[in-house]
């Protein structure tokens, strides 16, 4: 599985490159927008074009869309060829891809915002460094430069800040894993866009578990089976994320490279 890593790192680092640097562009556009636009509507406004124009979107939009396109190699015979070409079964070329882009986009993704965050707040950095700011370095670290939702852990466990995030990054990690694979499956299924017919069922999903965790049941019960709750949420996760990877791999082992039909098989 490394030889593959290593390999579609070889073939891919330039794409990559070029994903980042556009993503960077993207947040810096954003931040320029939103502060033109800070000129124009007053602070109340403001908060409703932060809701639309929020590095969130991007980020979490960006993962998904990339997971939707993780094996797009599939869609001209050559490159096809190449990868089934590969000595690996199916199922480690399946778990490695999967694998390497869902851990390297998010990687991509997460120091692409880091880069953004830092060259906005250059200014903020040159007059702690040379004027005698009010801010310091490690505030404008944690405050400016790391992600303000993740920030937060440095505020709520000080010291422990690492064992903070890391709760954090698992948290989302699982909360975000049958949305990964709900992209990957319609991703591998059609032969274009599979995004657009993955996020229909994204929103349709995440209503059904607002059903079930926010209206069904109980908020007191809840509170007194917090454990049982937290059991039957994993498994609400696990259990149809493991069917989509599941279902993705028979749809790999299918799949057709030349067809004139919508999906791939």
């Amino acid at each position: 599985m490394l030889r593959l890593m290593r390999y579609y790192w070889r073939t891919e680092k330039h794409l990559y490159l070029r994903l980042y640097l556009g993503l960077i562009g993207i947040y810096v556009f954003l931040s320029l927008f939103s502060w033109i636009l800070c000129y124009f509507f007053s602070p109340s406004q403001m908060g409703g074009i932060f809701m639309i124009f929020n590095f969130e979107w991007v980020f979490w939009g960006f993962i998904l869309i990339s997971m939707a396109h993780m094996f797009s190699s599939l869609e001209t015979k050559q490159r096809a060829t190449t990868l089934l070409a590969l000595p690996a079964n199916n199922l480690e070329k399946f778990v490695t891809r999967v694998v390497y882009v869902t851990l390297g986009i998010w990687l991509l993704a997460f120091a692409a915002r880091i880069t953004a965050n830092f060259i906005g707040a250059t200014l903020l950095i040159f007059d702690t460094l040379f004027m005698n700011g009010e801010w310091t370095l490690s505030q404008i670290f944690y405050y400016r430069i790391l992600p303000s939702t993740w920030s937060v852990f440095y505020v709520n466990y000080g010291s422990t800040f690492i064992l903070g995030f890391l709760k954090y990054v698992l948290w989302v990690s699982l909360l975000a894993l049958w949305p990964w694979s709900l992209f990957t499956l319609f991703g591998i299924l059609f032969r274009r866009n599979g995004w657009l017919w993955a996020i229909p069922v994204l929103f349709v999903g995440a209503f059904i578990a607002y059903l079930i965790f926010e209206v069904a049941i109980d908020g007191t019960w809840a509170r007194e089976h917090e454990g049982l709750v937290r059991t039957l949420f994993a498994a609400f996760i696990l259990l149809p994320s493991a069917f989509n990877y599941w279902l993705s791999y028979r749809c790999f082992r299918r799949a057709q490279v030349i067809t004139n039909k919508t999906t791939r098989l």
